[in-house]
């Protein structure tokens, strides 16, 4: 695809480094007046902390993160075996696992996603060749069976 793109002779591929730096963009580059830190959604970071079951994931998150370094930093695994952990930790790492936990979402989603999250972490676990932690299998949130159905946009009442 990035190649395709590349050779495309109606589209100029650039990144943004080099747009700010170019001279034919220099007119265009603007000073954000302020940054606000936070979702999109609400301008908080409550999408993400807060809510005792997302403050769990994180909890799981960085305990699954502290044995990463330990054993990356010890030399037992491979440069392959280094690698492939260390894409699992960004799926662990990205996406966003926390907003799905708490009890504004549906049920029946909460629960695949909560699922899908502690499978990664357990995988995590398994690639740096240590026990998974028992705490990996119990479900993080079960959501609201009650929440509005259809969308993933948390409405306010």
């Amino acid at each position: 695809l990035y190649s395709l793109l590349e050779n495309h002779n109606d589209i100029h591929t650039t990144t943004y480094r080099d747009y700010i730096a170019s001279p034919e963009y220099a007119d265009h580059v603007v000073s954000l007046p302020v940054l606000t830190a936070g979702s999109w959604v609400y301008g908080t970071f409550s999408t993400w902390i807060g809510d005792p079951e997302k403050n769990h994931a994180w909890d799981l998150l960085c305990a699954a993160k502290q044995s990463y370094d330990l054993v990356i930093q010890s030399d037992r695994l491979t440069d392959e075996e280094k690698a492939e952990a260390c894409l699992q930790l960004a799926s662990c790492e990205s996406s966003d696992w926390f907003w799905w936990f708490g009890d504004y979402n549906q049920a029946d989603t909460v629960v695949r996603f909560d699922q899908l999250y502690r499978d990664n972490l357990e995988n995590l676990y398994r690639l740096l060749k240590l026990p998974v932690p028992a705490t990996i299998n119990e479900p993080i949130s079960k959501g609201d069976e009650h929440a509005a159905e259809g969308g993933t946009m948390r409405r306010s009442s």
